[in-house]
Parts: structure tokens; sequence; C-alpha cells
């Protein structure tokens, strides 16, 4: 009889559920599992860093949608990994990781590197697990793809020994059944009692709205949102800090539900009816009260998960469901119902996004020196179009990033999500490209932020992943050092500066990458074609731009016209 070793056991099961990278920084627990990934035709894509590993699977199934997976090994390789798995935990992103474990011999023994790997991360992932037995591999595998998936999206997690690993079996007697046996794809429908109740209220509104989150882009709901918008006129907005669906412009798109920055989203406290549809009442949406929301909106909620239904703010309808679902039977109701536009109201939304796109373009169209951020956010736009995979990273540069891309929201629009953190746009940039790989991928990234992950562009050479970033170099931590000045005076502002003019692109250089200084607006463009031409043969490229130390929460709060 034949036989297999764990590793390969594990490799096996992956590829059964469709992963086709494995994203990892080696160590000795789990090269059982590589070499099982060679026979598998599983792609190894390894990092230099352990915690860009999750980043990466997390930022590929966003924009995939297909099942990310990440190993590193036990120990020291699990912790420094963290910074992913809490990233995914609190975007809600749907991706396995693995990590090694001393052998399960030797469990509470104090062997080589041992702590409850499985138990530190169980607060930070859907489901958390030490595997003890060889032929259970393929079982708990299934359960992690499933946990992950289910409801609520997240994160799940498997600790494997390294005797488990490398313990061969006889093959006959395992069964490594198939993703479709193990993972149910039958959509929750909701009520329909409930659906007639809410497109009754919503057709008798004066001033709804619709605010789709993460729950549009887990169901893939984004043909069918724009259907639902079109027969019913409703003005739709995303979720800021949520992966969505957006991909183009559309006339009744109006911007991120935000509470950063003054576009059309200030006018949402005039809305008398909220249709939310797979968000989460987080501080972002300012936990659904007021000032954002009116104290006597109405809001229909609509959740895969119910404990999200009344999360925050009480709730009108509850629908529990698939976003899909529920919104293409919303669809079918609405064509019963009289949904002639709402003039008045989408003019007065209209007209806040124009105010705001006016102000802002006021800035980005500056030729000062050192450039405002927001003229680099506007060169990237006008170059790139709406069709690259665009990555966010940082502080300021990231919100004055939001303000440039406020007219679409795609799953290809990536940042960290609600965690706020930072030094994850390398791993994102190379995902990005690793998923649309006929697309480009371009990073904004603050100085402090490219600080972390600056020595993955190895990675980016070695897995020929070729991608542009554009650094916004202000010598700071910008949005900590902000507010740090006007506490506590410019002469007691510590801890906050970084050295002025490092010469980001001269370490991609010295890779074998191109590299670039842009000091002028006016050398922005030409030095995106240099760059995209050096990425085209292959080569990753970054211009490092020296910027304005702008104040992005000042610069919104400036705006106020639109109040």
């Amino acid at each position: 009889m034949a036989k297999i070793e764990g590793g390969h056991l594990v490799a096996r099961t992956l590829k059964a559920h469709g992963v086709e990278y494995l994203f990892t920084l080696c160590g000795g627990t789990i090269e059982s599992i590589y070499d099982g990934c060679l026979n598998e035709g599983i792609r190894i894509v390894d990092v230099r860093i352990d915690h860009s590993a999750p980043l990466m699977a997390d930022a590929y199934v966003r924009v995939s949608g297909k099942l990310g997976v990440s190993a590193v090994t036990r120990g020291p390789g699990h912790a420094a990994s963290f910074y992913g798995l809490v990233t995914a935990h609190v975007a809600g992103t749907p991706m396995l990781a693995i990590s090694g474990f001393s052998d399960i011999a030797e469990i509470d023994m104090a062997s080589l590197q041992e702590y409850d790997i499985a138990g530190t991360v169980r607060p930070v992932t859907k489901w958390s697990k030490l595997v003890g037995q060889t032929h259970r591999l393929p079982e708990y595998i299934n359960a992690a793809v499933r946990h992950a998936w289910a409801g609520r999206p997240g994160p799940a997690h498997l600790s494997l020994p390294n005797d488990v690993l490398y313990q061969s079996i006889e093959d006959d007697n395992i069964a490594v059944p198939t993703a479709e046996s193990t993972r149910p794809t039958a959509r929750i429908r909701g009520d329909t009692d409930l659906i007639e109740r809410a497109i009754k209220m919503l057709s008798e509104a004066h001033r709804p709205v619709v605010i789709a989150g993460a729950g549009a882009r887990w169901s893939n709901a984004g043909k069918a949102l724009m259907q639902f918008i079109e027969t019913t006129h409703l003005p739709l907005f995303a979720k800021q800090s949520d992966v969505n669906v957006i991909y183009a412009p559309h006339p009744l798109f109006f911007g991120r539900a935000t509470t950063r920055f003054p576009s059309a989203t200030t006018q949402l406290q005039y809305a008398d009816v909220v249709l939310s549809l797979g968000c989460r009442l987080d501080w972002m949406l300012n936990f659904g009260r007021p000032p954002l929301f009116a104290k006597d909106a109405k809001f229909i909620m609509v959740d895969v998960d119910s404990t999200m239904i009344g999360f925050n703010r009480p709730f009108e309808l509850g629908i529990v469901g698939d976003v899909r679902s529920v919104v293409e039977d919303m669809t079918a109701t609405a064509t019963r119902y009289d949904f002639a536009p709402r003039r008045d109201w989408l003019n007065q939304l209209k007209q806040a996004n124009q105010a705001f796109d006016a102000k802002v373009m006021e800035a980005a169209n500056g030729n000062g020196t050192p450039v405002h951020p927001l003229c680099l956010c506007k060169a990237v736009r006008e170059f790139y179009g709406d069709d690259a995979t665009i990555v966010l990273d940082g502080g300021d540069i990231t919100l004055f990033g939001y303000m440039a891309f406020n007219h679409y929201h795609p799953p290809h629009f990536l940042f960290t999500g609600p965690l706020g953190g930072i030094g994850q746009g390398t791993a994102f940039a190379m995902a990005g490209k690793l998923a649309r790989p006929d697309k480009p991928a371009v990073l904004l990234s603050g100085d402090g932020a490219m600080g972390y992950g600056i020595m993955e562009y190895d990675t980016a050479f070695k897995h020929r992943l070729p991608f542009v970033s554009i650094v916004s170099n202000n010598a700071a931590w910008g949005l900590i050092r902000h507010p740090q000045i006007k506490r506590y005076g410019i002469e007691r502002a510590v801890a906050t500066d970084l050295r002025d003019n490092m010469p980001y692109h001269k370490i991609v250089e010295a890779m074998g990458g191109y590299g670039e200084h842009v000091e002028k607006p006016k050398d922005l463009y030409p030095a995106l074609e240099r760059a995209q031409r050096a990425v085209e043969k292959g080569v990753p490229a970054m211009i490092n731009v020296k910027t304005q130390l702008a104040n992005s929460i000042n610069f919104a709060h400036s705006l106020n016209f639109a109040r």
C-alpha cells in the first residue's frame, strides 16, 4: 500500500478546495506542506516578513473571491504573523492561516518554541484548532474552510504539529472530500413578507438611501445591486472601510459613507429611510447615530449574520439573508411599486458631491512645491483610470486617496480596512497583481508605511509580481504628528518625525528595480510613464515624491461647506 506524508495530505486537501497559491515564510515545521504543494501544482509564494503571508492571503481573496491560504512556522513565525490575522479578522476576510507547532508528543513539556499557538489567535479568528492526528488533517481543513466562509466571513486558523505533518500513513484509508461536498453553497433567502414591507417603505420614503458594505462583496452582489438601484432610482453609498463591489462610476452612486470627509455623505443626516446591506454600523458610520444619521431615520438592515441586525442602532425591519439573494428579491418586488426618481433628493446629493469634488480638485491642481498629496493622487487616477488595482497604505495619504477615488469602490481598491493599520501596502500590491495579472498594480504609500514593507520588493522580483509604488514622502508620521503639534507645540513634537529626503527609490534601485525622485507636480505624469514601462518589462518600480506635510483631517474639516 502507498503511504502519504501529513504535509502532502494538507496540500492535497487544499487543492481540492481550489487553492492555487500558498503565501508563506519558511520554517522547518512546514516544509512537508511545501513538498506536497509541488506535487499538487500549488504555487508557493514566499515572502520576507512573516505578517506579509496572511496579508497577501487576505488581499488575494478580497480581489479574486477565491480562498487565500497562508503558512508560517511555529513560535516566532506565528507570533510575527499576528498583524495579518488581526487585519483579516477586523475586515471580515475569509482565509485560512496555517502555522506549525512543536511535536504533539511533547505538548505541555516546554518543547522548543512551544506556546498555545491556537489559543493565542482564537480571539481574532472564527475558528482556531490544534490538529493532533495525521489522518484527521483533511477533516480539520474542511471544517476551517467552512468556518471561514460561513455567516459573516473571517479567518480560520490551524496549528499543525511537526510530527503530525511529517508522519506517513496509509494513503488508501484517507478520503479527501471535494470542496463542493464540504462547503454548502446554497444562499439564505430573506423573509418574503419583510422584503415586501421593506420595498413598500422605500417606495414611500422621501429621502431614502442604500448603503452597501462588505456583505455585498462576499455574496457577489455587484450586478444585483446595480439592477436594484436602476430599478428603484435609489441613491447608493458604499461603506468606506469595507471591501465592496462598485466597479465603475454610476450616476446613482454617491461615494463612501464615512465620518472622515464631507462629501455627499454629509447629507445622510436628512435621509428618512436607510437600507443597510451587509454593513456593520461601526465608528466609520458613527455607530448609525446622529449627527451622521437622523435620530428618527428608519433603518432596514439586511445581513447574513443576525447579530449584526440591530448592532448599535435599533431597526425598523431586519432581514436575515444573503445580500445578493435579498437584493434580487427586492428588485423583483420593486417592479410592482412606484419608484419615480426623487429628483430633489438626488440633486441635493449631487450638489454636495460636486462642491466637495471642486475643493478636492482645487488642491489637486496646485503647482506648488513640495507636491500636495492630492496632486499626487490626481496624477495616479488620470494615468491609470479605474481598472488598475489601487492600494492605499499610510495615514494622511490614505485619507487623501479616499477623497480622490471617491467615485467607485471595487474589490481591487485595497486598504487595510477597519483595523486602520499601516505597512500592508507592498503585500497587498503583490497579491493584487497575482489576482489580476493583466492589470497594473499601484501602491500609494506614506513614507512611514513604506518603511514596514520595502524589503518585500525582493519578493516582487523573485516571484515576478511587478508593481509601481508612489511614496508620499513628507518626512513624518503625519496623521500622528499633526495633533501632537496642536496639543503640545512644535518644540515638543517628538517621535513623529522621519529623516528628511529618505531615498526610498534608491533602495529599490539597489535591488535591481526602477526608481525615481520627483519634486514638482509637472514631473509626476512623465515619471509614471517611465515607471509603468519598467513594470511592463517585469521590473518593480518606485516613484519617491517629496510632498507637503498636509493635514488630511484639517483639510476635510475645512470643507464643511457640504454640511
